[in-house]
């Protein structure tokens, strides 16, 4: 198969890949383009133009050395289903197939995909963005935006869980969200502990003047999804959180292009690095993000700067926010949500990459504070303000109870 370079770009959507193989790597790619796309012509007498229009091409080999390296596909925009199955043609195309497959080669991993603007428009992206979300708390543009996030989960009941919620919001957090453990067991059933909290964070508006974005965990079977959100916006939900691994990832469209009142959309990315820890194999973060902003999510979750999970060092977090706030037709931008690791040691080197962008969520760096969920809210806040102000954490720590605490626990 030769090598394209020239082609029309509204007619082809480009996925890149990394590969290591014996075999030249010009082969593996014009191996991957054949079998992900006709496979030979199979008819009668000379190909057809359907069947040529409908092959996928080989664009750029950048090989760094033999055999390894990456290289281009051009997949024809012809082959997908953008009216009933725009995610499952996408998905099947560039990773579903041989592709990751093949006995020919040790390596394989999908870096990133471009899709052009017939594709783009078929896709839902998210339902409000940093601007709306900023907007639905009454946030100014460069608030920063604390969350937290319940757990531990196992054996709490909804009361227990809705009094962590009201704490943390009467110390100023602006997003909650469900542990993704927390499966609406029989002992902290959906509907129940969602009016409970929401009662909670509705008397710490009145307190406070603040609005709370809460997104309960509705992840569930096909069948029970939708069902689940009706509960959970039924009994007062702002927002909404499912794993895309655990429900699939076309639970993001159907929860962003079914449920109303359309609201945020919470997308819980565990399981990410199973199919892309392992250098040089699997699909890469930068693909999962794209994938996940196309198909509605309004808030990612990046590992901290600093944390104790896969991820968590400056490029990557400078690289997968690019994706969530890049420029992609119609597709509104993500805001990423820093957790795994988040408390007021860790926020400075999030802060420094993210600014006031990201939502910083800390789980048990706010809720095991020697003085509670509310303090700290509190020290987070207040290692915020230290940054801001350019003091040294334990510098400022000197003259705040609650950050003092936090970082000496």
């Amino acid at each position: 198969m030769e090598k394209v370079m020239q082609y029309d770009k509204k007619d082809y959507f480009v996925a890149t890949y990394y590969v290591e193989s014996p075999q030249p790597l010009i082969k593996v790619a014009e191996t991957i383009a054949d079998i992900e796309s006709t496979g030979p012509w199979l008819g009668t007498g000379q190909p057809t133009e359907l069947y040529l229009n409908c092959r996928a091409i080989v664009g750029d080999v950048r090989e760094a050395s033999p055999g390894k390296g990456e290289f281009d596909i051009l997949f024809p925009v012809a082959n997908l289903n953008m009216e009933t199955a725009a995610f499952p043609s996408l998905w099947l195309t560039m990773i579903g197939g041989g592709t990751h497959a093949l006995a020919a080669y040790e390596k394989s991993r999908l870096l990133d995909f471009q899709l052009p603007d017939s594709v783009l428009d078929k896709m839902p992206g998210p339902g409000y963005g940093p601007e709306g979300i900023r907007k639905l708390l009454g946030a100014a543009p460069d608030e920063l935006l604390i969350g937290t996030i319940v757990k531990p989960t196992a054996g709490l009941t909804p009361v227990e869980v809705a009094d962590i919620c009201t704490k943390a919001a009467m110390g100023g957090v602006r997003f909650i969200k469900d542990d993704e453990k927390m499966m609406n067991t029989p002992y902290c059933p959906l509907a129940e502990r969602v009016k409970l909290v929401c009662k909670g964070l509705k008397q710490a508006e009145d307190a406070t003047g603040k609005k709370v974005l809460y997104t309960p965990h509705i992840t569930a079977q096909p069948e029970y999804l939708l069902k689940n959100a009706e509960i959970a916006l039924k009994n007062g939900a702002t927002g909404l959180m499912v794993n895309f691994f655990a429900a699939g990832f076309n639970s993001l469209q159907t929860l962003r292009t079914q449920v109303n009142p359309n609201v945020p959309i919470y997308a819980h990315c565990g399981g990410k690095e199973a199919l892309g820890r392992a250098p040089g194999q699997g699909v890469d973060p930068v693909a999962i993000v794209r994938f996940v902003r196309l198909l509605g999510g309004d808030i990612f979750r990046q590992s901290t700067i600093g944390g104790y999970l896969v991820g968590a060092t400056p490029e990557e977090g400078r690289t997968l926010f690019k994706v969530m706030s890049e420029p992609m037709g119609k597709i509104k931008p993500m805001i990423p949500a820093v957790s795994g690791g988040l408390s007021p040691k860790t926020l400075a080197p999030n802060l420094e990459v993210f600014g006031t962008a990201a939502l910083m969520l800390a789980g048990t760096g706010i809720t095991l504070h020697p003085m509670g969920v509310r303090a700290g809210t509190t020290a987070l806040y207040q290692a915020a303000d230290a940054f801001k102000a350019g003091i040294a954490l334990e510098e400022y720590a000197r003259t705040h109870e609650e950050l003092r605490l936090a970082i000496t626990k």
